[in-house]
């Protein structure tokens, strides 16, 4: 199906409320392209909701920030109806209140505890409150093509009700032809070339053209299943070793969560197994942390969060630590 069938397939499945997942990666910019492509000239709603987890990697939030900019004065010369959302996880749920207060090791396959909470949460509370009482579509950039797990979950673009992939059999070649060779409502497309080229080593488009984009996502920047790989290519990029700073962090906290003495006896539910980390060991997270804000300008916890981790430190010091264990003391953060 080309381009034209897409955005014919988008206008049917528009409604009262439409709304576009966009984090501007190159699948989330080709469906929202596509979706202004079709809702121009009605008077249907748009949402363009992006989900600020507030550990976006600082060089790619830049890059979301301009381009919502971009959007913005997009449509309003336009005349469509839209609106650009940013949401976020409530502040008892963010990465650094999980990590620091609560004392939850870094995730991992089998505890993948923050995706959900700080993103997905998010986008799902804003939806059911400005789709209640009213018909509407969500427009995503899920592709089969992406991983093997999508192509069992994800077998029609109307996968569920009110839910639409329009991309759902496009290849990454699909994508990437669309996006170099239509015409950018907002602009360009150059910075998105910029981004996919600074994330990874692995050339998966324009090869033969001499242009050489990867294939990475960008995640959180402390995220243990993000390839600590992708801060050095930022580094060497952009010529900010700042990045690296921020990789060493990361490393730091994945290797953390393997060290028993760090980690309380007992668990958040009561029983005995590896616990969060101690409360004393989250103190000394902490003072790096606010270290580390120090030597890169960049501000990587709010006052908000900081408030609620003292609170969560005064109220588990009884509980999750251990003042005389010599393994604490062995080892160093």
């Amino acid at each position: 199906m080309n381009d034209i069938d897409v955005i014919q397939e988008i206008k049917a499945r528009l409604r009262d409320i439409n709304i576009v997942s966009f984090s501007a990666g190159k699948d989330s910019s080709t469906v929202l392209q596509l979706v202004l492509a079709a809702i121009k000239g009605t008077r249907k709603k748009l949402y363009i909701v992006t989900s600020d987890t507030l550990m976006e990697i600082p060089f790619y939030y830049a890059y979301v920030k301009e381009i919502r900019r971009r959007i913005k004065e997009y449509v309003d010369i336009a005349g469509i109806d839209a609106e650009l959302i940013m949401v976020r996880p409530k502040v008892e749920s963010t990465f650094w209140v999980s990590v620091i207060g609560k004392g939850y090791p870094a995730a991992h396959m089998g505890f993948r505890w923050c995706t959900g909470v700080l993103k997905i949460d998010p986008i799902t509370k804003f939806t059911t409150e400005v789709t209640h009482d009213r018909d509407y579509t969500v427009f995503i950039g899920v592709r089969r093509a992406e991983s093997e797990l999508r192509a069992k979950i994800y077998l029609e673009p109307d996968y569920k009700p009110h839910y639409y992939a329009p991309i759902l059999n496009w290849s990454n070649e699909n994508v990437w032809t669309y996006l170099l060779t239509e015409p950018c409502p907002w602009g360009s497309h150059g910075e998105l070339v910029k981004v996919y080229r600074y994330s990874s080593d692995e050339c998966v488009y324009g090869e033969k053209q001499g242009v050489c984009i990867g294939n990475a996502r960008y995640g959180c920047w402390a995220c243990p299943l993000q390839k600590s790989a992708q801060l050095d290519l930022i580094a060497y990029f952009t010529q900010d070793n700042r990045y690296r700073l921020l990789k060493e962090f990361k490393e730091m906290l994945v290797n953390m969560a393997n060290n028993t003495g760090f980690r309380s006896r007992i668990r958040r539910n009561g029983e005995e197994g590896a616990g969060p980390f101690l409360v004393d060991i989250r103190k000394a997270l902490f003072t790096k942390l606010r270290e580390l804000e120090n030597k890169t300008g960049w501000n990587l916890i709010t006052l908000d969060e900081i408030s609620i981790i003292r609170q969560y430190w005064e109220d588990e010091k009884g509980i999750h630590n251990i003042p005389d264990n010599p393994m604490l003391w062995e080892v160093e953060i």
